[in-house]
């Protein structure tokens, strides 16, 4: 993927801010990539096959109570 694949943006924190009217310490710069981009590069890295799951899992605490979460 390498350093060409990041994304540069800037965040501003004043709602009443403009292109031509606001401070440096109003904004941040950040730096981001495409979340599918690097979704097809982790999928394809062979040391997470094992880890990775696509159907569906009931899970359950201590108690058997079942557990809602995220996909793992």
């Amino acid at each position: 993927m390498g350093i060409a694949c990041w994304n540069p943006g800037k965040v501003c924190y004043n709602q009443f801010a403009t292109p031509n009217n606001h401070h440096q310490g109003d904004s941040t710069r950040l730096f981001c990539r495409n979340p599918v981009e690097c979704t097809e590069v982790l999928m394809q890295q062979p040391a997470f096959r094992q880890c990775m799951s696509y159907a569906p899992a009931k899970e359950f605490d201590t108690a058997e109570e079942r557990i809602y979460s995220e996909v793992k």
